[in-house]
C-alpha cells in the first residue's frame, strides 16, 4: 500500500523532473550496448555494465550504413541505418525499425517478426534474408543464425522491410512436416530470432528436440560454462574485463550522474517533490521514539525500503514501467548495475572492497 501511495505521489516529480534523465539513461545504453555486436542467443555484449552479459571472446566485426526504403512512403528519401556485419537478419529489422520509427511509441511500431528484410541489389533483383533459411551453416549439432556477413551484403546497400511471406524455405517445411512441428519450427524461430524478453537471461541452448540441433550466433553457448577458458568468476578474468567494463562506465557516467543529481538533489526541485514524503519520514522517526527504537540502522532501513527500494530501484530497472519502449536482455542487465549502484549510495555500511568484490561494486 506504501508503494502504490508513493507511487501516485511521485508522479507529478516523474513527469517534470526525473522522467527526462532516466530516459535519456536508458537511450544512452541502447545505443551504447548496439555500437558493438550483441549475442542474439545468449544476450551476451561486448559493451556492458555487467559482467555476467559481457561476450569474452574476440569478435571481428565492422560496422556498414544501410539505405533503407522508407515502408510507409517508398517515394521519400531512403534512411541511412548504422548496422554491424555481424548481426542477425531480425537484429538488422530491429535497428531498421528503431531508425524509422524514432519518435512513434513502441506499442504503435510494426514488429520485426511480422516484416521480411528484403536486399535490393541492381537491375530489379531482390533477397528475402532470414535468420534461418537453406543457405545456413550447420557444423556438427551446431547450427549458426545468418548475418550479413553470412549473406556477404556490402556497405552502402539497399534493403527494404516488406509485409512478411510464405517463403519456399517454409513452405517446404511446412509440407513435408505435420502442422504441429510446423508451428514448433516458427516457435523456435520466435525464441530464438531474438534475445528480449525475460527468456534471454538463460541461454536459448534446448537443442530443436528432432534433429538434437543447438543455435549460436556469436559465441556457442556450452552447457558447462566456459571450462576451456577457465572459471568465468577467476580473478584474472575479472581483471582483463574490468578495464572493458570500465570503458562502458565512462561513456555512460553522465547519464548516470544526471539521473541520481535530480533524485538526490533538493535545489531544482520545485513543488514537484510531495511534502508528504517528509511527513511519511516524520512520521515513522515519531514511531520510533514512541517504540522506544533508538537504532539509527533501523530508522535508515524503513525509509529506505519504502523510497529508494521500493520505488526508485524499481523505476530504474523497469523504465518500460513509465515509458512506451522496449527494453532488451542486455539494457536490462546495465541497468539493473546502476539500481544496485543507486542503492549502495543510499546505504549507511562502509563499503569495504577487496578482490572478491563483485565488478560492479568494483566499477562504481
Amino acid at each position: 500500500m506504501l508503494t502504490n501511495w508513493f507511487t501516485f505521489l511521485l508522479y507529478k516529480f516523474l513527469k517534470e523532473c526525473a522522467g527526462e534523465p532516466l530516459f535519456s539513461l536508458f537511450c544512452a545504453i541502447k545505443q551504447q550496448m548496439e555500437k558493438g555486436p550483441i549475442d542474439a542467443i545468449t544476450g551476451e555484449a561486448r559493451y556492458s555494465l555487467s559482467e555476467d552479459k559481457l561476450i569474452r571472446q574476440q569478435i571481428d566485426y565492422k560496422t556498414l550504413v544501410l539505405s533503407c526504403v522508407n515502408p510507409d512512403n517508398a517515394n521519400s528519401p531512403e534512411v541511412p541505418v548504422k548496422i554491424l556485419n555481424c548481426d542477425t537478419i531480425t537484429q538488422v529489422k530491429e535497428k531498421i525499425l528503431d531508425a524509422i520509427f524514432k519518435n512513434v511509441p513502441c506499442s504503435h511500431r510494426p514488429k520485426a517478426a511480422d516484416m521480411d528484410l528484403e536486399w535490393r541489389q541492381g537491375s530489379g533483383a531482390r533477397m528475402i534474408l532470414q535468420d534461418e533459411d537453406i543457405t545456413t551453416k550447420i557444423e556438427n549439432d551446431w547450427k549458426r543464425l545468418n548475418t550479413l556477413a553470412h549473406y556477404q551484403v556490402p556497405d552502402g546497400s539497399v534493403v527494404a522491410l516488406v509485409s512478411k511471406q510464405v517463403t519456399a524455405y517454409n513452405a517446404v517445411n511446412n509440407s513435408t512436416v505435420s502442422r504441429t512441428s510446423a508451428s514448433k519450427y516458427e516457435n523456435m524461430m520466435r525464441h530464438t530470432g531474438s534475445p528480449d524478453s525475460l527468456r534471454s537471461r538463460t541461454p536459448m541452448i534446448t537443442p530443436d528436440l528432432e534433429s538434437g540441433v543447438k543455435m549460436w550466433h556469436l559465441v556457442k553457448n556450452h552447457e558447462h560454462g566456459d571450462q576451456k577458458e577457465g572459471d568465468r568468476g577467476s580473478k584474472m578474468v575479472s581483471e582483463i574485463y574490468l578495464t572493458r567494463l570500465l570503458a562502458t562506465k565512462g561513456t555512460l557516467q553522465k547519464f548516470v550522474d544526471d539521473l541520481f543529481e535530480t533524485i538526490f538533489s533538493t535545489a531544482h526541485r520545485g513543488s514537484a517533490l510531495p511534502l508528504a514524503i517528509k511527513y511519511m519520514f516524520d512520521f515513522l522517526d515519531e514511531q520510533a521514539d514512541k517504540h522506544g527504537i533508538h537504532d539509527p540502522h533501523v530508522r535508515h532501513t524503513w525509509k529506505s525500503n519504502c523510497l529508494p527500494l521500493r520505488f526508485w530501484v524499481n523505476m530504474i530497472k523497469n523504465p518500460q514501467f513509465v515509458f512506451d519502449i522496449h527494453k532488451n536482455s542486455i539494457t536490462d542487465a546495465c541497468l539493473s548495475v546502476v539500481a544496485q549502484t543507486f542503492m549502495d549510495s543510499c546505504s549507511t555500511s562502509e563499503h569495504r572492497l577487496g578482490k572478491d568484490s563483485p565488478s560492479n561494486k568494483l566499477l562504481y
